[in-house]
Order: structure tokens, then sequence, then C-alpha cells
């Protein structure tokens, strides 16, 4: 399981191995604040850090004492006062104190993020509340965790994104979806993309062969037929596929490539310049 961009560094004491051991230095001083007496030793998160002592893991806070015992056969680190934790073959969640508040009884498990977070039973995936009660039924292949309420979920091949309430905010058709950035994300049919916004809707229908994001001067490169070219937020084309290479618009231009021949272009598609000066 990786872990999520949610996930901050809380303190400057980071993990180090001497002679086989692994203890915690300051990040500025280099000195030593916990002894190496560890087996592996994890950065710290919401003021915890992950150590493993006789092949079971616990957690230490920032002065090094061993809050939580090391019972754990696998543990992750604390994201919203919560963490992931093994116990036999199943996984559950702990706060940090070390009660547990989802028994461990999960194939698989992601972090919480807006109160729910993805929990695998038998094939399918679901998600559970942090009282352990199970919010959205286990129905998914694939469930990520919610990021700005909304996770993006896929059932026999065909992805989209929920709410957290459960209901549909993307239709489940899309071969595959990205993340959102910056309000858009690229989706794919039959090896071909296009864009949505956060409201579902097709910005750009699936007919390009490529499509870079995020925008920048409100543009985006985007390829067909072999060919790059541009379109804006609406996905409109505003400069037609004709280039052998286009960069990203910055501060109203960019660099494209004909014939390998370079150039500056605006955003009206007017050249600026060569890259290279003519001799």
């Amino acid at each position: 399981m990786k872990p999520s961009k949610q996930e901050e560094h809380t303190t400057d004491l980071k993990p180090f191995r001497e002679n086989g051991a692994c203890g915690y230095r300051n990040n500025e001083s280099e000195e030593v604040e916990v002894p190496c007496i560890y087996e592996n030793a994890k950065d710290f998160s919401e003021g915890l850090a992950r150590v493993k002592q006789n092949g079971l893991y616990g957690y230490i806070d920032t002065s090094g004492s061993l809050v939580i015992p090391c019972q754990f056969k696998d543990a992750l680190r604390f994201i919203g006062g919560m963490a992931a934790v093994m116990v036999g073959a199943s996984w559950g969640f702990i706060n940090k104190v070390g009660n547990m508040l989802v028994k461990p009884k999960y194939k698989h498990v992601l972090s919480f993020s807006d109160g729910l977070a993805p929990v695998k039973k038998g094939k399918k995936w679901g998600y559970v509340r942090t009282d352990g009660e199970v919010a959205i039924p286990f129905k998914y292949d694939i469930a990520d965790p919610f990021c700005d309420g909304m996770a993006r979920v896929k059932v026999k091949g065909k992805s989209g994104f929920i709410k957290i309430d459960g209901s549909i905010a993307v239709p489940l058709k899309y071969d595959k979806i990205t993340d959102f950035i910056s309000g858009y994300a690229i989706v794919e049919i039959d090896g071909l993309q296009g864009l949505i916004n956060r409201k579902g809707n097709e910005v750009r229908p699936c007919d390009c062969s490529y499509i870079e994001l995020p925008f920048r001067d409100g543009i985006a490169v985007v390829k067909q037929n072999g060919k790059y070219g541009y379109i804006d937020e609406k996905g409109r084309s505003i400069l037609p596929c004709k280039y052998d290479r286009a960069g990203y618009f910055i501060n109203g231009r960019a660099e494209v490539v004909v014939d390998d021949e370079h150039y500056f272009i605006d955003l009206q598609g007017n050249i600026i310049e060569d890259v290279k000066p003519k001799e």
C-alpha cells in the first residue's frame, strides 16, 4: 500500500540506521535523540512514527517514548488521527492512543480521508467510517481514497467517481481516469483521451491520442493523428494539431517544432521568433 499524498512529516527527527539498528537524529543538529534500538524506523506523521521491534510494529512520539506497543504485524502512518494496522492476516485501524476503532477483519485497506477509508472484504472494496461502520457497500473491484469529496472506483473494467454518500459523481463508463488536476481529469475510451470537469461533464470528447494537464495560460497540449495542437478549458481547439512537437504556454508563448524547425508562437499561433538565432 502506498502512502497518501496527505501524509506530512511533523518533526525535525529523521530515522537513520547504524550497525544494523535504527534510531532517530535531529535533522538540523544531527544529534541522536532516539538511540538505535529498533529493527526498522519510519518517518513521523502527526507526531507519531512507526518502529519495529522483535518483528512487530508500534509507535513512538517525538520524545522517543513508545506510546503504542510493538504488537502489530504491519502498520501504516497516521493520517487524520487514524492508522491502519495488521493483526494476523487482517487489517484494521487504531486511533492515536492505540484504541482499535475499526476491527482487523479486512484483506486490504487504504488510508482515511474525508472521514472514510477504502477497505477490501472478499473480492470487493467498500468504505468504512472512523467508527468502523460500513458507509458504502462492498461492490467495487477497485476503490481509491476520497479527495475533495470524490473517489475513483472501478467495476467490471469501467471507472468513474463517486461522492461521499455513495452516489455517482462521474459515470462508470471509462476505461481509464486520472486524478483531477486543477479541476479536470483525463478520461480514456478505446485508447482515445478526453477531458471531464468535477461535475462529470465532458468538456472534450475522447478523440485525442494524448492530452497534457494542467492547463497553462488556459491552454493544454493535445495530440491527434500524430500531430500536436492546443485546446482551451472549454475543450475547444484553438490551435490545430499541425506541430511535430509542442510545449506548454508560459506567459503567452510556447515552443513548437515543425519539420525540425523550432519556433516560439503566441496564443494565436503567430511565429514570434526562432528558438535559435539565425546566422
